[in-house]
């Protein structure tokens, strides 16, 4: 009697949990559903941890394509940070595709009909908030592999090795004996057999699943993967039939996956906690999950390739959500106008991570020259064009009122610095930077460069510089290269001026103060105001004087003494 109780009690209690569970879970879906509405288009603003997107490349690694964004120009560019202020995603198939449209911007000049499908269907989704919302819950319960990729398990795979059930159908048989036992021959002898059974099923689960751990995160997630994208098949919106019936034929051929899928693990999905610890020690002293992994194991081994595809086409649409939620997150954008073959033109263009960016409007049919200042906007101007030349073919986004381009290869020389690990100096360092640009326009087939310079060789002494300078920008040009270069060298604008579009910044020096507009005017710097800066910032009169008669001497002669 007194075993029939506990199990009564046992029971009731586990009921109760779940019921628990199940309200608290379906609580948190109206909250986030909720915020789906009422939050669309917000920038995020919670900051990640720095291993938060550890391993996001993943995705990208196993597709780059040859005129991939480098890792140079992806950190001149500070693409990490664009790449978080883009992420409305939910899932990882969302995130990792994202990621990999950023790094692998779009080549496909000619192909409107392809682009107009997708403008349709990013439409779709902004228009329809019932259907958009459906989607982003759907991802949301798919949820994320955790620490690791996707990509990084399927490839693990086989160090796993062929596993076995035999053991843990044992512990189970086991089980029922000692519960016949205290239910008919002794029920206390029975009972301390249960209890034996479950600290040794315990202590054999926590070291089998140590090593099982991650792939089991990893199965759970391709379980809730393939059941979310089936809800989305079964009941397809009618702006993305064709889309999704796609999709159907890769969960049909994923179905057997399914087969082994019970009491594999939820986490990482809005299901709640206390139920998930539950079920974390039924699994402990049942090897359920243990059981389900090791028949799942071969079944996804089978698959990689059906695995792959439906994993790209769902991320394909999660990215799609993405950007409609980005671009309701701008003041302003525009769909830029692509031509085979031209300049590259923008009307009110502003950097994407500034907060109150400043627009500029230009228009150049090849290189641009900018001139100007220390921290008079030249830098911030060559980022702007560059990041949204890569947003323009990546996610068919420009922040600007209009915009005309082309498709290229996008590259930079910018924020480098010397490198310590191999004791290569900064010119060193820039040289090889600029190399590669070189190396990269010789290949005409993956299409045309557009590169940005910051200083060209601002690690050598003026005289090199200039001349080296004038004659790589000039090669530049020869090439079909579209360079958009920054220095304060006013000689290379004059030496240039034929082969590139002369641009400028300055600043307002008045009342012993100094202010600067940030707006992007058409010729080249006249104002020299750098020694007027020391003055402002209390250096001694001799110091100016000195300085500033030297100055006047060398624009005189052409000598410096």
């Amino acid at each position: 009697m007194e075993v029939v109780v506990f199990l009564c009690l046992l029971v009731v209690f586990v009921i109760g949990f779940y019921i628990k569970g199940m309200v608290d879970f379906r609580q948190r879906l109206k909250q986030f559903e909720q915020r789906l509405r009422t939050e669309y288009g917000r920038p995020r603003t919670n900051a990640e941890p720095p291993d938060r997107y550890a391993h996001i490349g993943r995705y990208y690694e196993k597709h780059v394509k040859p005129y991939a964004v480098d890792d140079i120009t992806w950190n001149d560019l500070n693409m990490d940070r664009l790449y978080q202020r883009i992420n409305y995603a939910h899932s990882s198939c969302g995130e990792e595709y994202l990621y990999y449209r950023l790094r692998c911007p779009d080549m496909s000049a000619g192909e409107e009909c392809l682009h107009a499908d997708e403008e349709a269907m990013i439409a779709y989704l902004q228009e329809h908030e019932d259907e958009r919302v459906r989607l982003q819950m759907m991802f949301a319960q798919i949820g994320y592999t955790g620490k690791y990729s996707l990509y990084q398990y399927l490839d693990f795979l086989d160090n796993l090795g062929e596993r076995r059930n035999g053991k843990h159908y044992l512990g189970l048989a086991l089980y029922a004996v000692a519960a016949l036992f205290a239910l008919f021959v002794e029920p206390s002898v029975g009972l301390a057999l249960f209890i034996i059974l479950m600290i040794y099923q315990i202590a054999t689960y926590l070291k089998e699943h140590s090593e099982d751990e991650p792939y089991l995160v990893s199965f759970a997630f391709i379980l809730r993967f393939i059941a979310g994208v089936e809800t989305l098949t079964e009941k397809p919106s009618e702006g993305l039939e064709a889309y999704v019936g796609e999709m159907a034929d890769n969960v049909k051929n994923l179905r057997p996956i399914t087969r082994h899928a019970f009491f594999l693990s939820k986490a990482n999905t809005l299901q709640g906690d206390l139920m998930s610890s539950l079920m974390d020690y039924l699994k402990m002293i049942t090897h359920i999950n243990l059981i389900s992994f090791n028949s799942m194991l071969s079944a996804v081994r089978k698959s990689k390739k059906e695995i792959d595809q439906l994993y790209t086409q769902a991320g394909y649409l999660e990215y799609l959500l993405v950007v409609g939620e980005y671009r309701k997150s701008l003041p302003h954008y525009c769909i830029p106008q692509f031509q085979e073959a031209g300049g590259f033109s923008c009307t009110k263009l502003y950097h994407p991570l500034i907060e109150q960016p400043v627009p500029c409007s230009f228009s150049a049919e090849g290189g641009v020259l900018v001139t100007g200042s220390n921290a008079s906007g030249k830098s911030t101007f060559l980022k702007s064009v560059a990041l949204n030349a890569i947003l323009a073919q990546s996610m068919h986004t420009v922040l600007a009122e209009s915009c005309e381009t082309s498709y290229c290869r996008v590259y930079s020389s910018m924020a480098l610095r010397d490198d310590l690990d191999s004791g290569e100096s900064y010119y060193m360092v820039e040289i090889r930077a600029l190399k590669r640009i070189l190396d990269a326009a010789k290949n005409k087939e993956a299409g045309p460069v557009f590169c940005f310079i910051d200083e060209v060789l601002r690690g050598t002494n003026t005289v090199e510089r200039i001349a080296a300078s004038t004659q790589i920008m000039k090669y530049f040009a020869e090439s079909g290269v579209r360079c958009f270069a920054a220095t304060h060298d006013i000689e290379l604008s004059h030496l240039l001026e034929e082969e590139y579009d002369n641009y400028h910044f300055e600043e307002d020096v008045s009342e012993g103060d100094i202010h600067f507009n940030y707006e992007l005017r058409s010729g080249r710097a006249t104002t020299r105001n750098a020694i007027r800066l020391l003055e402002i910032m209390g250096y001694q009169e001799q110091i100016i004087e000195r300085a500033e008669q030297l100055a006047e001497r060398f624009v005189a002669t052409g000598v410096w003494n």
